[in-house]
């Protein structure tokens, strides 16, 4: 008896396809759209549960890490947990280079050009890492939660282990990255209206 296999078959885009020719076309959406409002309604009270446990302060939204902290609170929020720590060593990354950019970097009180910056990006992570910390551009703490930030998505993207917990693992990254982002960007808000950097 032949063994069995599971497959997976995206069939809506193709029913959609069909409808469409048919000139169903608005039936065809219908369809999609009632299939992904149940799919997202699933799980919801899971979601509000996860989304809960991102919050942060006032943080900057001008710079290039935050289009992918949004998108890294969509991801844990939507309960993909493999790609939140992948994303979360992405994010870490681009971190490093807004640091870079947000401090006018000098050698010789000769400033370093945008061309000399990027080389730096260049450089393996766990190198620049160092670097930001020698040079007295991160503290201590997000030094130590980059490397944890790291080694975690390396499990993941380099997989030797197989009994890991992608749920755990992912809200733990959250956590971390919400700790580099209170570290070293948070502002904070006096209760008198005062904000200081």
């Amino acid at each position: 008896m032949p063994e069995e296999k599971l497959y997976f078959f995206n069939s809506l885009p193709s029913l959609y396809e069909s409808l469409k020719k048919a000139g169903r076309g608005e039936e065809g959406k219908k369809i999609v759209e009632h299939f992904l409002m149940n799919s997202f309604n699933d799980d919801l009270g899971e979601k509000v549960e996860r989304f809960l446990k991102t919050g942060i302060g006032f943080i900057p939204a001008d710079m290039e890490y935050f289009r992918l902290y949004v998108e890294l609170i969509q991801l844990y929020t939507n309960g993909l947990f493999y790609s939140t720590i992948v994303l979360s060593g992405v994010l870490c990354e681009r971190i490093c280079y807004d640091i870079l950019t947000r401090h006018n970097l000098a050698v010789n009180s000769n400033p370093l050009s945008e061309k000399q910056i990027s080389c730096l990006y260049e450089m393996n992570i766990v190198y620049l890492f160092k670097l930001l910390r020698e040079w007295g551009l991160i503290k201590e703490e997000t030094k130590r939660e980059m490397f944890k930030i790291n080694e975690k998505r390396n499990t993941y993207v380099h997989p030797k282990e197989t009994n890991l917990d992608a749920k755990k693992d992912s809200l733990e990254m959250i956590q971390r990255i919400t700790n580099i982002l209170k570290e070293e960007f948070e502002v904070k808000v006096k209760p008198t209206g005062v904000v200081t950097f």
